[in-house]
């Protein structure tokens, strides 16, 4: 057996295709003439050569010779040194999208299922658990503490229970083969060039110099251009690998768990079904962006953030190569053997179950009922949110919210109030309340209610790096600049995906301070004021905060 990849395996590899880099780049410049600068470090070698490199050094790929789970170390499972507790992980994947969804039957289908992928791997006391997004498209993805997460998307376009054995036996091999491990260098190179930059500014400012030296600059640009190669060239080689290994070994443990293996294909031939279902929809998004960008770039940075086909497509092979290989796979290592059969009747039965199917009814309302309200059709959008915040989903945070927004739009406070606290209330928070609720404080000015909200939602989402730009802002605003740079010191250290933004927030003005020619606050028009009871008073819903927010790696 051997054992999966350690964190000193992962770094020795990037070192490796760091060192590929270097030699290539010193070949490529044989014979070269000068060239005007390109922006890149004079030592960088044309990418396509690079690639080469960086694919020699990758380890050999799992599944040729023998099946992957014969190569899997079995034993007690040992804790990624990502991991932060699974409570406290689930809180904050909590703040990156729309909330999760609940239904009991539905939660103790998918433990069952997780038990079963898992008794067949040899491998104990794995943790985690599977948990349903409030999202309508073809999503999914682990976490290093094993937890699991797939979108409501799915749901509804499975046919089987061999299916859906698929996505979380693919998830879950992500956890056992240990490929989290792999965005610790990721982590580990994204803090090291922001503590190169805060020593390099602070070099700067002892000096009493409003910019930084010649020599200083260029190792920062050269710094970046090291980090920008691995996050675009290197990481990404590594991530396809890994999802290939993750599908083949997703099949071994549908086989061991008695759920057919072609349902691994036939559950990516509906992905990729659906990813040229939506291809349209990117490419209008595409264009859309190129026309903000001519007009508002920071907009368009906004609206970039929240995308994320773009980066899946980036780390995921493409979809008809998956179904390639699984199908090689099982051809090479399954081919004379009897498989099981499909199990429609199983899945048919969750589905239909009333908890089930009232939950997937009611969000398709929620789901529709946005797009209503994006397209201003403000009516058609308060009837569908009224029945999407109904029945089992009554008291649901996202139904609530779009009814609060739809509300709002139509002037009818009463309900609006009345929709918002229920999400407040909802025991499966959603972070699009706290901030629209932060905002309206902030139009309000109340500076110091609205930072006390901003800590309320960063301890419910169990310290999600979402709040520090916000937090980072309100400080300025309410003239703590010592605050606002400690906490935007903590923010390039720690959350350094989110360090731009944070420093960017630090660029608000404070009292008295001019303002910057652009700011980090999120564009809003001022919301309608309406009479409440001081001791009660819910601040009114501002417009949708275009708040960017860098999402967690799918896999």
């Amino acid at each position: 057996m051997q054992p999966a990849p350690a964190p000193q395996k992962v770094v020795r590899a990037a070192a490796l295709a760091l060192a590929v880099l270097v030699v290539t780049g010193c070949a490529a410049q044989s014979g070269q003439t000068g060239k005007a600068d390109d922006g890149k470090p004079s030592w960088v070698p044309n990418l396509s050569s690079v690639s080469s490199g960086v694919s020699s050094i990758m380890p050999a790929e799992k599944g040729e010779k023998a099946t992957v789970i014969s190569e899997l170390k079995t034993g007690r499972y040992e804790a990624s040194s990502l991991a932060i507790g699974e409570e406290k992980d689930l809180a904050q994947r909590r703040a990156d999208g729309v909330g999760f969804v609940r239904a009991a039957s539905l939660e103790q289908y998918l433990a069952t299922l997780r038990t079963q992928l898992l008794a067949g791997s040899g491998v104990t006391g794995v943790p985690g658990r599977v948990t349903v997004l409030a999202n309508p498209a073809f999503a999914a993805y682990s976490t290093p503490d094993g937890n699991v997460y797939l979108a409501l998307g799915w749901l509804k376009n499975l046919e089987n229970a061999d299916e859906m054995a698929a996505i979380v036996a693919h998830e879950l091999s992500h956890v056992l083969l240990t490929h989290h491990t792999a965005d610790l260098l990721s982590e580990v190179q994204h803090k090291g060039q922001a503590l190169q930059e805060i020593v390099i500014r602070a070099k700067a400012d002892q000096s009493k110099s409003k910019t930084v030296s010649k020599s200083d600059a260029k190792t920062i640009k050269d710094a970046r251009f090291v980090v920008d190669i691995s996050d675009k060239l290197i990481l990404p080689e590594w991530s396809r690998r890994q999802e290939r290994e993750a599908d083949l070994l997703g099949v071994d443990l549908m086989i061991r768990a008695n759920y057919s293996p072609a349902a691994m294909v036939s559950m990516l031939e509906k992905l990729k079904a659906w990813e040229a279902q939506n291809k349209e929809s990117d490419e209008a998004f595409l264009e859309q962006l190129r026309q903000t960008a001519q007009t508002d770039a920071g907009q368009a940075v906004n609206m970039l953030y929240k995308k994320t086909v773009s980066t899946v497509s980036v780390n995921h092979p493409k979809t008809e190569d998956r179904i390639n290989d699984v199908a090689q796979y099982l051809d090479r290592h399954y081919g004379d053997k009897k498989l099981p059969d499909m199990h429609p009747a199983a899945w048919k039965d969750v589905v239909t179950r009333p908890d089930v199917a009232e939950m997937v009814k009611n969000y398709d309302s929620a789901f529709q009922a946005k797009k209503l309200l994006d397209a201003n059709k403000l009516l058609e959008s308060f009837a569908e949110a009224k029945v999407a915040a109904s029945g089992s989903t009554a008291t649901d945070a996202y139904p609530n919210w779009i009814l609060a927004r739809a509300a709002t739009s139509l002037r009818r406070q009463g309900d609006a109030t009345a929709a918002l606290q229920r999400a407040l209330s909802s025991a499966e928070p959603i972070p699009q309340i706290y901030e629209d609720t932060i905002a309206g404080y902030e139009h309000a000015n109340n500076i110091q209610t609205a930072l006390t909200w901003t800590d309320k939602a960063s301890s419910v989402f169990a310290g999600a790096p979402r709040w520090r730009p916000v937090k980072i802002r309100l400080l300025r605003k309410a003239g703590r600049t010592v605050d606002a740079d400690a906490q935007t010191l903590d923010c390039s250290v720690n959350a350094p995906d989110w360090r731009r933004l944070c420093q960017d927030a630090n660029q608000t003005p404070a009292p008295g301070q001019k303002a910057a020619p652009a700011t980090a606050a999120p564009k809003t028009t001022p919301p309608t004021p309406t009479p409440a009871t001081p001791a009660a008073r819910t601040p009114t819903l501002p417009p949708v905060p275009t708040v960017p927010t860098p999402l967690p790696r799918t896999r």
